[in-house]
């Protein structure tokens, strides 16, 4: 039954979830490598986090998730948006014209996005909390949208439920191809000796929503300016260091590894890999 509500609570089969939770556990990193350094590979620097946030805020203007939305929603409409950050995707639908509301669990992004939405002189609605527990509290919209999220969801059956459930319309979903450590895996070979995954991907999202929904998402593939971007070698090396759980003893052989690596972006930046990166946006309308 394509859109029907609860999916997964009738008994239907569960094996993509079951798939997509296994290979997000299985990117864990071994207690081992964690305990021989002091920093996590979790934590964000003060510096790069406020730059990030600040870059996320405005860097989503005219991405072609924005663009979809914009269209789906239609004239007068309202959008949600799920994991919201610093209000790269909210803001920018906001400025269509749209109403929004941002559901966002880290209350530093949240009071990010609040400093954002206040300098473009626009009003976003803030949901403080993890989805799909403050669904009730977010209310009904044209479109819901989420970006950049999924890949931190391992309970995903839930996840895309309650999004498919609080849009009248459509659901936008905006992704990377493969994993956002993907590009780390073989630092993490050469240095430790540790394969990492290669699952889960954007097919595997797409067999989640077609198990949960009874629907095939559309897609459309773009190229979209790097999540983290340093200001100089130093910056960069220290952040990935630390990532990449690199004990003090081996900083020198890390540097060698990364360096050649490094590329400029086009706005004066210097980013790890490819000065731009790979990104899907998918959609699908409600019955």
């Amino acid at each position: 039954m394509a859109g029907g509500p609860g999916a997964y609570d009738r008994g239907v089969q569960t094996a993509a979830r079951e798939h997509w939770r296994e290979s997000l556990e299985a990117w864990a990193i071994p207690q081992r490598l964690i305990d021989a350094v002091a920093d996590s590979p979790y934590e964000w620097p003060a510096a790069l986090y406020e730059r990030s946030r600040r870059s996320e805020a405005v860097s989503g203007e005219d991405s072609p998730t924005v663009d979809r939305v914009d269209r789906l929603i239609g004239a007068g409409g309202s959008a949600i948006d799920v994991g919201a950050g610093a209000g790269r995707l909210a803001i920018a639908v906001a400025r269509r014209g749209h109403r929004v509301t941002a559901v966002e669990r880290d209350e530093r992004m949240a009071r990010a996005l609040a400093e954002q939405a206040a300098k473009a002189g626009i009003e976003v609605t803030r949901v403080i909390g993890s989805w799909p527990q403050v669904a009730g509290n977010a209310g009904h919209h044209d479109v819901a949208v989420s970006g950049h999220v999924v890949y931190d969801v391992a309970g995903i059956g839930p996840f895309v439920e309650a999004l498919h459930q609080a849009a009248r319309r459509a659901v936008v979903i905006e992704m990377t191809p493969r994993h956002p450590w993907s590009g780390l895996s073989r630092y993490f070979r050469d240095i430790h000796g540790l394969e990492r995954p290669t699952r889960p991907t954007v097919e595997d999202f797409v067999a989640v929503v077609e198990e949960v929904v009874g629907v095939t998402p559309e897609r459309l593939w773009w190229s979209g300016p790097p999540g983290l971007r340093f200001s100089d070698a130093a910056e960069l090396l220290a952040f990935y260091r630390r990532r990449l759980l690199v004990p003090p003893s081996r900083s020198i052989e890390a540097a060698a590894l990364l360096e050649p690596d490094i590329h400029p972006t086009g706005d004066g930046w210097l980013v790890l890999g490819e000065p731009e990166r790979e990104v899907v946006t998918l959609w699908w309308k409600k019955a």
